[in-house]
């Protein structure tokens, strides 16, 4: 057709009613293809151009430009509309009313270190033991002093120990709540402690920067090593079982006396000796001893009348020995095949 102004005029009504007729995306695909592809009407009549008259040639380019303006106004607008509703029609098919209950609800499962630490009190209950939480973030006279640990004792060094611009040091055992217990001048005694202690020393195999701890405490009078000692065979028993071999061995710890290591014979070897007992044949599994009588003076009990014992393990080793984790960190790496839910 001849390219003039009041042609143009009537493309446009005709571009108007096709514009009525988009309701689908194919139909504004039609469309564009149609009127703005490369083949398509505009493209025919901007070439078009170059052959109207000088003194039209003005008038025609402007309107030809309103024509494409509108047209790709209106493409931009219809394609939001349509992809919203595209969207819309997506969400309404995968709605999911999260108020309802779901179908299969997992279910919840408890950390190997809370497992321990529940058989721990359930061995401890029978006995008249009750359950102390301790601050972690604690005082170097409760975590140290009180307990005759010496200025020049290791456990006091800075590559040990976290401390806080506060003064103050991220206690680095649970005995730390012994002292605030015998503080209170309260007697008998009956305590065990679960908790995070805090070391400043490498990450390895079989230590951590974090991990839990477990001590029980018991102080009245009339108390000897015998006590300790029976106590000490009944938790371990009641942990690995009745068939379990256990010895004592001399230790050093500033706030015992006289100090004991409990080893039970290698569940690997069976006392023959290997490389996970070092060739032994036995695990030290804890620390223990009867309270020493400077802890007591330090508190204002008579160490003639009185006499305590202590025993403690370390929650996260025996988590993980029960659960056959190569290294200690498995222990805490949320890791879900050890949160799974089991039977233990």
């Amino acid at each position: 057709m001849e390219l003039l102004a009041t042609n143009l005029d009537e493309l446009a009504n005709n571009l108007g009613i096709a514009l009525k007729t988009v309701q689908t995306p194919s139909d504004l695909e039609l469309l564009k293809r149609d009127w703005m592809g490369k083949e398509g009407i505009l493209k025919a009549l901007f070439k078009q151009l170059k052959d109207v008259p000088n003194e039209q040639r003005p008038a025609v380019a402007a309107k030809l430009n309103e024509i494409k303006l509108a047209l790709e106004s209106f493409v931009e607008e219809r394609e939001a509309t349509l992809s919203r509703r595209a969207r819309t029609a997506v969400l309404e098919q995968e709605f999911i009313d999260l108020s309802l209950p779901a179908r299969a609800p997992g279910v919840g499962s408890v950390h190997p270190v809370t497992r321990i630490e529940r058989s721990f009190a359930a061995l401890l209950r029978p006995f008249g033991f009750r359950s102390v939480p301790g601050p972690e973030i604690e005082s170097e006279y409760f975590c140290f002093d009180a307990l005759n640990i010496p200025k020049h004792h290791p456990a006091r060094d800075m590559q040990d120990t976290f401390f806080t611009d506060t003064g103050h040091v991220l206690r680095t055992h649970t005995t730390a709540v012994q002292a605030r217990e015998l503080a209170k001048g309260t007697l008998p005694l009956k305590i065990a402690s679960f908790g995070r202690v805090y070391r400043n020393e490498t990450e390895d195999a079989s230590h951590q920067a974090m991990f839990h701890q477990f001590e029980l405490v018991w102080v009245e009078e009339g108390l000897t090593l015998s006590n300790l000692m029976a106590l000490i065979h009944h938790i371990i028993k009641g942990l690995y079982g009745k068939r379990t071999k256990v010895r004592f061995v001399s230790k050093y710890y500033p706030y015992t006396e006289p100090s004991l290591g409990p080893q039970i014979d290698c569940a690997v070897c069976h006392g023959a000796g290997c490389g996970l007992c070092g060739g032994s044949g036995w695990l030290t599994v804890g620390g223990a001893g009867m309270i020493h009588r400077n802890v007591f003076t330090e508190f204002k009990y008579d160490p003639e009348k009185v006499a305590g014992l202590a025993f403690g393990m370390g929650s996260s080793r025996l988590a993980a020995q029960f659960c056959n984790f190569p290294h200690l960190r498995a222990v805490y790496d949320n890791d879900l095949r050890v949160l799974k839910p089991s039977g233990r």
